[in-house]
């Protein structure tokens, strides 16, 4: 299959006019309401290049090898259709439902399918057919790989998804689930997969040279045989112990440095000496890609510190002085941050799963230098899955794209907050304040 020419004979497809089309669509809207008159929709091998199908109900459809090039599919409900061999490429499949889907051997390069849902969708490659006395040996070169390269899924669910083979090469996976897929032999060479969940994924022999994973989550990933030749791991969560030498040695941004409590005390006094004197004696803090998995650090004065890329899993941070700090990618999973200071601290991307962060002061740090600027804490895109942020004041705090599944929000103050994007799936917010709020595309939020 080659970018120019569609799949499997394509161009001979047959095009249904529109009122062919409505007809089809209207009797399986009938169909999917159980009514005697209603058919399933059937539009295998048909010429769809262009059709708007979007918000249309196609749940259970045939679209076998249709050819859906450049086709509007946006929030469309394609759950448990047919499309295997679908030509897709280039198609706009933002929002839509394609759980359970078959989409075996279809190819979807440069498609949209940025907040997409693909839970338990088969996009593995077609077995060919197998029949008695027929020798079948030369046409299996027939059926590709599924083709997803290129794509743009930015926040897409493909958890629990069969990709096994599967071509990703330069996609753009960036805040995707990806939790308990198969992507054993996957090609995701030089693919953005920026803050993504890998968790308990299969990439054993996936070709990964090349790609992003910069505070990606990869807890209990299978790794066995991947190629990871220059793959940027910088504050991703992985299971350093189960790589290999010479598979460690390939990455980028994997190294961490270990601190005593001796060594942490002295950088501790020589930081409070640096904010005392206004930044002429003493050292600023840098921790950066430090180890301080479970240290106690209540009532740290670390104010303007740079702890970007450190791993505080576990760690007592609770009343902690953290104004100004810059947490980019930390792995906090699990830290207790009770009451600890973080106005305009920077925590993009960080990994604060299960955390507790009860009455934490996440509101903008005010009036700041001659120009009296002020700074708003920034969690843009991180993971606060399982949080307690039970009377949380995050007023003004950016949120976009953050992941707030599971999390406690009871009476957290969240007005003027930015929360665009933000996943709110199963998470408790009773009597939390949304005044002012942006809340543009926010998913499954449920005040209490």
């Amino acid at each position: 299959m080659d970018g120019n020419s569609p799949p499997y004979g394509a161009s001979e497809l047959r095009q249904l006019s529109p009122q062919e089309l409505r007809q089809i669509l209207q009797l399986h809207e009938l169909f999917l309401a159980r009514q005697a008159e209603g058919q399933c929709a059937v539009l295998a091998y048909y010429d769809l290049s262009s059709a708007d199908l979007s918000d249309q109900d196609l749940t259970g459809a045939d679209l076998t090898g249709a050819r859906l090039h450049r086709a509007i599919l946006k929030n469309t409900l394609l759950r448990a259709a047919k499309l295997s061999t679908a030509d897709l490429r280039a198609a706009n499949l933002n929002g839509a439902d394609l759980t359970g889907a078959d989409l075996r051997s279809s190819c979807l390069r440069g498609a949209q399918l940025n907040r997409a849902k693909l839970p338990d969708a088969d996009m593995s490659k077609v077995v060919p057919l197998r029949l008695a006395g027929i020798d079948l040996a030369a046409t299996a070169d027939e059926c590709p790989r599924t083709d997803l390269s290129s794509i743009e899924a930015h926040d897409c669910d493909f958890s629990g998804a069969n990709l096994n083979g599967a071509a990703f090469i330069r996609a753009d996976l960036t805040d995707a689930n990806l939790t308990n897929t198969d992507l054993c032999g996957a090609d995701l060479r030089h693919a953005t997969i920026t803050g993504a969940v890998l968790e308990h994924a299969n990439l054993s022999s996936a070709n990964l040279c090349g790609a992003n994973l910069r505070g990606a989550n990869l807890s209990n990933a299978k790794l066995a045989g991947a190629e990871l030749r220059g793959v940027d791991v910088s504050g991703a969560i992985l299971d350093r112990d189960q790589l290999t030498t010479a598979a460690a040695d390939d990455l980028r941004g994997n190294s961490l440095r270990t601190v005593t409590t001796d060594e942490l005390q002295d950088i501790l006094r020589l930081h409070q000496l640096w904010l005392d004197s206004h930044g002429q004696e003493g050292k600023r803090a840098v921790l950066s890609e430090c180890d301080l998995t479970g240290f106690a650090l209540c009532n740290a004065k670390l104010a303007l510190g740079v702890l970007s890329r450190a791993v505080l899993r576990g760690a007592d941070l609770s009343q902690a002085s953290l104004a100004m700090c810059d947490l980019t990618l930390a792995d906090l999973r699990g830290a207790r941050l009770d009451r600890a200071d973080l106005r305009g601290a920077k925590l993009v991307r960080a990994h604060l799963s299960g955390a507790s962060l009860i009455q934490v002061n996440l509101m903008p740090l005010e009036n700041v230098g001659d120009r009296k600027y002020d700074f708003p804490a920034n969690l843009e895109g991180a993971k606060l899955a399982g949080a307690d942020l039970t009377s949380a004041q995050l007023r003004q705090a950016k949120l976009a794209s953050a992941d707030l599944s599971h999390a406690k929000l009871d009476h957290t103050d969240l007005r003027d907050a930015d929360l665009h994007n933000a996943n709110f799936k199963d998470a408790s917010a009773a009597k939390a304040n949304f005044d002012g709020a942006s809340l543009r595309d926010a998913r499954n939020l449920r005040r209490g």
